[in-house]
């Protein structure tokens, strides 16, 4: 009896980590949204009378942004997952938040390697988000 846990404990100790699952699950559906909006326009935009070098560089930015949007529904989608699961009292595994840290930070290079300032703030709050949510995680007994 002494091993099981208290389902109160384990409720106060998930509270948090479960709405922060969601607000970054809201979030990663709509980045996933927008950069499908986008997608949608690049491949509208004609290359007609462009040189090669800018041919390629719209080619390019259509492949990464296509590889985004795929990465942000993904995440999205088990986001939405956990947070199922966490507004059960099931605790959850750490490595989806270390995976997207890493896409975060990812993320926010690319936004620095564009020259778009504004689009690094989102991903490091995001990345916050998931760092506070490990480190109430690894609380959790």
């Amino acid at each position: 009896m002494e091993n099981q846990l208290d389902e109160k404990v384990v409720y106060k100790q998930l509270s948090n980590p479960r709405w922060m699952t969601l607000t970054i699950a809201i979030v990663c559906a709509l980045y996933a949204l927008l950069t499908l909006l986008g997608v949608f326009y690049l491949f509208t935009l004609s290359t007609k009378g462009l040189s090669d070098s800018a041919a390629q560089a719209m080619l390019t930015t259509k492949i990464v942004a296509f590889a985004f949007f795929i990465l942000y529904a993904i995440f999205s989608l088990l986001l939405f997952n956990n947070y199922a699961k966490l507004r059960k009292n099931i605790v959850v595994p750490k490595m989806l938040y270390f995976a997207l840290s890493v896409f975060m930070l990812l993320s926010a290079a690319n936004s620095l390697a564009t020259s778009n300032i504004s689009g690094v703030f989102l991903p490091l709050i995001i990345l916050l988000f998931a760092i506070k949510i490990i480190m109430d995680l690894g609380k959790v007994k």
